[in-house]
């Protein structure tokens, strides 16, 4: 609030040291100052209070004090959550304003004031924020070199080292199913699932391992045995029976109960933090199982993003247009070529398991990669990935990386802006010579920029390639940078993944958010086990699959039911010590053979009370 009056005296010089007990007192005492030549300016500063901080009253108010001829509008009482200050200011003169000063015009009823000391008005200027700091490069442009056919070669083939021992051992579809499925996992899903049945339903579940199997087994029928509803699986009409579920001994309610109640964790354990701990052991485990059965680690990998559907409600749903999956959970990948899953990473979020300092996607590739991939090994990412500073980074680490790059993130390399002039198959290449670090831009239908930290004259050469010439009509050989024939056959390892783990997915849906995150991995079980064991023997996918499913559903050796012995005539017929009780559970009635609840004591068989005198009197 400003209020302007003629004839104050040099406010620079004044010393203001009354105090005063509200705004009223303090502006009467402002016009009682003489008056004096010239105008000068009283400022009134009313601080309010800091963002979010609760008043003393929802609404201001506003209270008219008539001053001579001026109006003044104050503040209300108890409106601000701390007192204002007062600041006195010369506009007129050529000196420093003089020092502010404030006074306790308005104090709360539960504090008292009990010295008044002058306090100067310190205004800080809001902080900056720090820029990131961004490397400079110094490109040169490159001269591409003619590659000839053998000077590049394909990528080899991965080949894990514990085949020699499946090999040996002679194991089957089913145990290297069992390989990954194994006691440990299975001890650790039974344990939980009888406990939550506990906690839920207040009876016992007594889910036992084969029963676990058939469970899995069923879930992978479903894969490539589709019916309308799950329950036609145990359906005996001619059109709809699945013999295989039928005789598996498995019943409907059984499998019921066991599903509704898998679980993988302990929910009183709840953290506090993670939203995943449904699946938390699980994830652990096979990535964990998945790194181990993969070593020696493939020389050429790629990380990429897969969705697993997922149509419900939950914060980590997510949607990507265009994919073949749009709605469900993403996954960050690390496969080698020939698509093996290696390691994953569930996306959570933003703010969740990433870096400082760090984009998503530089963050995604430091964690799945570095310090798990060998040193010389070539990966390949795409351009959500792909920074320089990234390349930067795993060229310190003695790891070759390639990906596609967005435009944004090259600005500074001197690329032709508009490729569409050039003819089909132009490419140009720039390449900071104290960072090892080459960016490549190549025509085709579009323009593609790839960027590596692979400097060798062999992937900076230019190669060849076929494509389709609408104009003559007849396919043509076009120069191609041997950089993107590396990355064009080394990318693919994710997609591939992701085509072979959705050709049999399991057709069971839960309402639960995380049984879909338990069937990615059942699902990533199966196509990993058969990339391995078809390396040892030739089967197709299809095959694999229906050999596990054939010996999961096989019936179990039950434990034989309890039968009663029969009650002897010299004792059913003595009429003696024959009391009536009420049972645990229901029986069949030893006269009508209905279920009843109330039996003998002594002859251990339920009766109907119209039954009693027909069964233990003789004919």
């Amino acid at each position: 609030m400003v209020v302007e009056e003629d004839g104050l005296k040099n406010i620079c010089k004044m010393s203001h040291n009354k105090f005063l007990n509200n705004v009223e007192d303090a502006v009467q005492y402002l016009f009682s100052l003489p008056d004096e030549e010239g105008t000068t300016g009283i400022n009134i500063s009313l601080e309010p209070p800091d963002d979010g901080a609760e008043s003393d009253a929802d609404d201001p108010s506003e209270d008219i004090v008539d001053i001579g001829e001026e109006n003044v509008n104050l503040l209300g009482a108890r409106i601000l959550a701390k007192p204002p200050h007062i600041e006195l200011t010369n506009r007129n003169s050529c000196h420093e304003p003089c020092s502010s000063w404030s006074l306790p015009v308005i104090v709360p009823e539960d504090q008292e004031c009990n010295t008044h000391k002058e306090t100067k008005l310190q205004t800080e200027p809001p902080k900056k924020k720090q820029k990131k700091h961004k490397p400079t490069y110094t490109w040169e442009e490159c001269e591409t070199e003619q590659c000839d056919g053998t000077a590049f070669s394909g990528q080899q083939v991965h080949k894990p080292s514990v085949l020699n021992s499946w090999s040996d051992e002679g194991l089957t579809p089913v145990d290297v199913f069992k390989v990954f499925w194994d006691e440990e996992i299975m001890g650790m899903i039974r344990e939980e699932t009888n406990r939550y049945h506990q906690v839920k339903f207040g009876k016992e579940l007594s889910v036992r391992f084969d029963e676990l199997h058939q469970v899995f087994g069923i879930f992978l029928l479903s894969g490539y045995n589709s019916v309308p509803n799950r329950r036609l699986f145990w359906s005996r009409q001619a059109d709809t029976r699945c013999l295989a579920v039928i005789q598996s001994g498995m019943g409907l309610n059984r499998f019921e109960d066991i599903v509704r109640s898998l679980h993988f964790v302990d929910n009183s354990k709840k953290p506090t933090e993670d939203r995943i701990f449904k699946v938390r052991p699980l994830f652990e485990h096979f990535n964990k199982k998945f790194m181990n059965l993969a070593q020696p680690l493939p020389v050429t990998w790629a990380i990429d993003e897969a969705m697993e559907p997922y149509y419900g409600r939950h914060g980590l749903k997510q949607f990507i247009r265009g994919k073949p999956v749009r709605f469900g959970y993403k996954f960050w990948c690390l496969c080698s070529t020939e698509g093996l899953l290696i390691s994953f990473k569930l996306y959570e979020g933003k703010e969740t398991g990433y870096e400082e300092g760090l984009t998503i996607g530089e963050s995604v590739v430091e964690t799945l990669s570095k310090g798990t991939v060998p040193k010389g090994s070539n990966g390949y990412i795409d351009n959500y990935f792909t920074t320089l500073p990234l390349l930067e980074s795993f060229r310190k680490a003695d790891i070759n990386l390639t990906g596609t790059i967005r435009k944004d993130k090259v600005r500074d390399v001197p690329l032709l802006l508009n490729m569409k002039k050039k003819e089909r198959g132009y490419a140009e290449m720039y390449r900071d010579n104290d960072k090892n670090i080459a960016v490549c831009q190549w025509n085709d239908n579009s323009d593609v920029k790839v960027a590596t930290n692979k400097t060798d004259t062999v992937s900076l050469a230019m190669g060849k390639c076929k494509r389709w010439s609408k104009k003559k009509k007849e396919v043509v050989c076009l120069p191609q940078p041997v950089i993107i024939q590396q990355y064009n056959k080394g990318m693919g390892g994710v997609d591939l993944f992701d085509q072979l783990r959705g050709k049999y997915r399991v057709a069971f849906r839960k309402r639960a958010w995380y049984f879909p995150l338990f069937r990615f991995l059942l699902n990533a079980t199966i196509v990993n086990g058969w990339l391995m064991y078809r390396i040892i023997h030739k089967v197709t996918q299809l095959d694999f699959l229906r050999e596990i499913v054939n010996v999961l559903l096989k019936p179990s050796e039950k434990p034989s039911r309890f039968v009663p012995l029969k009650t002897p005539d010299c004792v059913r017929y003595d009429r003696t010590d024959h009391n009536i009780v009420m049972g645990e559970t229901q029986r069949r009635c030893g006269v009508c053979k209905k279920n009843v609840k109330p039996k003998c004591t002594k002859c251990d068989v339920a009766l109907h009370v119209q039954c009693w005198v027909k069964y233990h009197t003789k004919e």
